[in-house]
């Protein structure tokens, strides 16, 4: 076993399967980081239901939504750390600045995924004919590329070395603006 490989069916089974050919390689990625940060996510939103459940607090109040959003900015902030989320970093791949071919910003990254909130099912077609690019990859200009595998630990050591940077204050503020946006649109989440 080389070092790009990793130890575990589950992680045998996908790469076996993703091998067959690059498009479903991509998908599988796609697959994966949703299943990783559903169970990141859902959780908090179980607890938050229980808590509504039994009274201690009311779902009609702004602490529902502001957790459900925040929950949602996780998901579409998952390639923050060196432009991979969990599955590309386990699957072996990376978004890049089509312009620079380095690894696509922090803000590139959000602004890519802001797509996978209201047009998901139509990302993963469009992941399906073109591997590379899917809609939020033509607005950010940015593309996924074959990397190095990294051990899922790696997200930490990134996280660890990340430095504040003013990416982040625009990331908050189109953020606000998007999920405020969403709010209106999404009926009783006020």
């Amino acid at each position: 076993m080389n070092e790009t490989e990793y130890k575990g069916i589950l992680h045998k089974e996908v790469n076996k399967l993703a091998g067959i050919n690059p498009r479903f390689h991509r998908i599988s990625s796609m697959l994966l980081d949703h299943i990783i940060m559903t169970i990141i996510i859902v959780p908090p939103m179980i607890l938050l239901m229980i808590l509504a459940t039994n009274g201690i607090l009311e779902i009609g109040n702004r602490t529902f939504s502001v957790v459900f959003f925040f929950m949602m900015f996780i998901y579409i902030n998952k390639d923050f750390f060196n432009a991979k989320s969990p599955a590309k970093r386990i699957l072996g791949y990376q978004v890049i600045n089509r312009k620079t071919e380095n690894p696509a910003s922090e803000l590139q990254c959000f602004v890519r995924n802001l797509t996978l909130a209201v047009a998901w099912p139509l990302e993963v077609i469009i992941g399906l004919i073109n591997p590379e690019r899917r809609i939020g990859d033509f607005i950010a200009n940015t593309k996924v590329v074959v990397s190095e595998k990294e051990k899922l630990k790696t997200i930490w050591t990134d996280f660890k070395n990340k430095t504040l940077k003013l990416n982040l204050i625009g990331i908050i503020i189109i953020g606000l603006i998007y999920f405020y946006g969403l709010s209106l649109i999404i009926p009783n989440m006020n």
